[in-house]
């Protein structure tokens, strides 16, 4: 029988940026945390580290997932605490990238390492073999690389490097540990020079500068061409170094040239005269507020080389070149900005081409095979597809051909011929439904067979891998039920960003009728993010267009033809999803439909088989309302959860209204004193939330929030969420589960406490905090939440909260401003204050 394997205590050495952060995630994973640093000058030992502990609070994205979390790490410094190391089954170093610097380090910490500790180091490119030669012999065996990405809470990768002796075993025990519980994409790098990610990304940005100088392309046009166009983060090419640092970046530069002298490349791996006269002014980029761009009020400004000022940023991308960017054909996209001879088009031909040369030559060097390369650059650089994946998408003989006709012309970086793999008559691409390409062995490779990868039921695929999505029960255009051969069914959403529509409803209300006469559970889970950003807006605009009485004048002709410009909303206009295909003033047809949506959340809740509603990303309006009424919630960490529709002037109304009412009554009667019951101070919790249109910034938040309760789970790693899900659901099968029995008594807050809120508000209101109209949206939430015009203490059922619901809803669907407000949001995407 085969031991098990915990690491229970985790010592991370170096209170920087990366350490600190990585103590952090590991918090946030419920990991005992020793944070170390050198010892404070003045005042007390660990002065250091708090400081880089109060440095976490201020940083935006957080790197705890709840504020709470961050008092879990426990302080320490190297004179007084070297001894508790050798109670920690992981040690992670992350101090400054200098390899004196580690090995002095790791010298002075040998002999406090326990027998069975793993000690890695978070090296960002420095050699994982020549590290280990500071550690004795009998250590070796131990020591690995474990390369986080920055921010590491949120970058999904984690580079796992053994050095020569590092022990085959360590790193089986160690993967399942950065997978499963601190919910990280591990790819296994060889120990070359800045490992996979950051060797082609660095190159990819290298290249990229290159070649606008070549073409004579500005900093901001550069972004706005490598940016979402190209399937990668907003920030492109020189916003991203301005995020990363530029020190940090020049560093990592200074590593491929002191190391790749024999690359074909290595004329290139330098950074300008400009770039290292902005670090020697300490100009780092967004860590000192000062880089390739600077904010100067609420202006961008950018770097003009011409004249070494900063000028306002007003990139802008040729007209042609944007039609050819916005083609989803990789073959059709690469071929246009090939063919055209506008400059912006040449430079991004001119990038791709020497990516993918690069990656072609240096492949089987630095990683085990294609799949490996693309998923490293994927998940830590942000890109939607990797290298390979493009240039098979884009017509693999097609693009080599290419690549050769301008190697052959000089036209390309270097001139180094494409390795005979790549120019295979019989090749089609790297990767096929089962496995990528290793050149090293001349064979394909599956994935990995750890146990830990048989909790991701539906991995994150690559290109030509196929993901069968079980059996269909039913399937209509908006949703589609379907189960894994076992007794457990699935319900996915198939609109836009999982919208809520008047055709969603129907479907949910026919899952939960299969599920019940055929299944042992209903589980909510979506093929891919958001869970669901609420209500489909474009819906509602569209059944405004009818005209009916209600609607503003004018309101009709502002919005023709906006129905072609809008893609989706993440508004979480909320409650209601196709608020329902009708307009304002048709009162009957809207609370049908208002009434519809309050059903299918009453039928989650009282169904008389268990739902789970298996949560990550967006859950806002009606995605939140759904989450709440399922029997469990089991959400990735990274999930964004929140009542979310007084954005567009309305308030929750399929039932979110009543159930925080509902919890705020449960939490005063388990916290009364001699049966005494206020139930105010939990309700007004609720009401902030609601009335400010409040997001929980992680699942740990939406906890605290009230959105999941105790019961619900918590699962780091996205891709595991459905395993977790159906387990959720095997587990309630086994006890008999049985729906909870109808609360007929809620005790509500009633006009004293809608009181006591409105008066809160006029302060607000006549302070400028909010507006008018705000503040008409939150006297209604007031008398949903406390439970209308009734003493205080009262009791009502859930029949009663709903029907306010829907009244305060429809009072305000009808009012001119929120009409305004939905206008907005479809046009601009984000909501108006009026």
């Amino acid at each position: 029988m085969s031991e098990n394997f915990f690491i229970r205590k985790v010592a991370v050495l170096g209170a920087g940026v990366m350490g600190a952060q990585v103590a952090a995630h590991l918090v946030n994973a419920n990991v005992e945390t020793l944070l170390f640093e050198l010892p404070a000058k003045e005042g007390a030992p660990n002065g250091n580290v708090n400081k880089a502990l109060d440095g976490l609070k201020k940083l935006d994205p957080a790197p705890a997932s709840s504020p709470g979390k961050l008092t879990y790490i426990q302080p320490a410094n190297y004179e007084q605490h070297l001894e508790q190391l050798s109670n920690c089954d992981l040690i992670i170093e992350a101090i400054a990238e200098r390899m004196d610097w580690k090995s002095d380090l790791y010298k002075k910490v040998a002999p406090y390492i326990g027998a069975h500790a793993i000690f890695a180091s978070n090296t960002s490119g420095l050699s994982i073999n020549q590290l280990s030669a500071a550690f004795p012999e009998a250590l070796r065996h131990r020591f690995c690389g474990i390369h986080f990405f920055n921010p590491p809470r949120y970058m999904h990768l984690v580079e796992l490097i053994p050095c020569a002796a590092t022990e085959a075993k360590l790193l089986d025990q160690l993967e399942p540990f950065l997978v499963s519980t601190l919910g990280k994409g591990v790819v296994r790098a060889k120990d070359t020079p800045n490992f996979i990610a950051n060797r082609v990304g660095v190159f990819s940005m290298l290249a990229t500068k290159h070649h606008a100088q070549a073409y004579g392309l500005g900093f901001d046009t550069v972004d706005a061409l490598t940016g979402r166009y190209l399937g990668r983060p907003k920030s492109a090419t020189f916003r991203t170094l301005d995020i990363v640092g530029l020190d940090v970046y020049s560093h990592v530069v200074n590593t491929m040239r002191e190391n790749l002298s024999d690359d074909p490349w290595h004329r290139h791996f330098e950074v300008p005269g400009w770039f290292n006269h902005l670090v020697e002014q300490g100009a780092l980029g967004q860590k000192s507020k000062k880089g390739i761009y600077q904010k100067i009020g609420k202006e961008i400004h950018v770097l003009d080389l011409n004249t070494n000022e900063y000028r306002l940023s007003d990139a802008k991308v040729d007209d042609m070149v944007k039609d050819t960017l916005r083609e989803r054909d990789w073959s059709k996209k690469l071929a246009g900005l090939r063919s055209n001879p506008h400059p912006q088009a040449q430079f991004l031909w001119a990038v791709f081409r020497d990516v993918f040369h690069y990656c072609a030559l240096h492949l089987e060097s630095i990683a085990d095979n294609a799949r490996d390369l693309d998923f490293a650059v994927r998940w830590g650089f942000g890109w939607d597809s990797g290298p390979f994946e493009i240039w098979q998408a884009a017509g693999w003989k097609q693009v080599t051909a290419w690549i050769n006709e301008d190697i052959l012309a000089g036209k390309a970086m270097a001139g180094a011929p494409l390795p005979p793999w790549v120019v295979d008559a019989a090749r089609q691409g790297v990767h096929t439904a089962e496995s990528s390409y290793a050149p090293a062995s001349n064979s394909y490779q599956p994935r990995s067979s750890l146990p830990v990868y048989r909790r991701q039921l539906f991995p994150d695929r690559l290109l030509g891998e196929a993901a069968h999505y079980g059996e269909t029960v039913f399937e209509t255009d908006e949703v589609r039920l379907w189960h894994m051969g076992d007794d457990i069914a699935i319900l996915s959403f198939k609109s836009k960003m999982h919208t809520v529509s008047n055709e969603v409803l129907d479907g949910m209300l026919r899952a939960v009728d299969e599920a019940e006469q055929h299944f042992k559970a209903l589980i909510l889970w979506q093929t891919e993010a958001p869970f669901s950003a609420g209500a489909n807006l474009l819906q509602v605009m569209q059944g405004l267009q009818e005209n009916p009485e209600g609607a503003k004048p004018g309101f009709f002709d502002k919005l023709k033809g906006a129905t072609q410009r809008v893609k989706y909303t993440i508004a979480g206009g909320g409650g209601l999803g196709d608020i329902v295909n009708a307009a304002a003033g048709n009162v009957p047809r809207v609370e049908d439909v208002v009434a519809k949506f309050q059903q299918v959340s009453m039928r989650l809740k009282y169904a008389q088989v268990p739902t789970i509603a298996a949560v990550y990303g967006l859950a806002l309006g009606g995605g939140c309302e759904f989450s709440i009424h399922c029997t469990r919630i089991v959400a990735a960490l990274e999930s964004y959860i929140g009542l979310v529709e007084v954005g567009v002037g309305l308030l929750p109304a399929g039932g979110g209204c009543k159930e925080m009412a509902q919890r705020a009554a449960s939490e005063a009667q388990h916290f009364s004193i001699d049966n005494r019951v206020d139930v105010f101070p939990h309700m007004r919790r609720y009401f902030q939330h609601i009335a400010m249109g409040e997001v929980a910034k992680s699942a740990e938040m939406a906890r605290d929030m009230g959105y999941l309760r105790q019961s619900d789970r918590i699962v780091l790693n996205q891709h595991e969420v459905l395993h977790v899900a159906k387990q959720e659901a095997q587990a309630l099968i086994a006890t008999d589960y049985r729906p909870p029995l109808h609360q007929r008594q809620i005790a509500v807050a009633g006009r004293t406490g809608i009181a006591t809120l409105k008066a809160a508000m006029i302060n607000m209101l006549e302070g400028g905090f909010i507006s008018e109209h705000d503040y008409n949206i939150g006297c209604r939430v007031a008398e949903t939440l406390c439970g209308g015009d009734v003493d205080a203490g009262s009791l009502v059922d859930e029949q009663w909260l709903l029907d306010l619901e829907r009244r305060h809803f429809m009072a305000l669907l009808a009012t001119e401003k929120t009409q305004e407000r939905i206008e907005y949001m479809l046009k601009n995407g984000k909501p108006l204050r009026n």
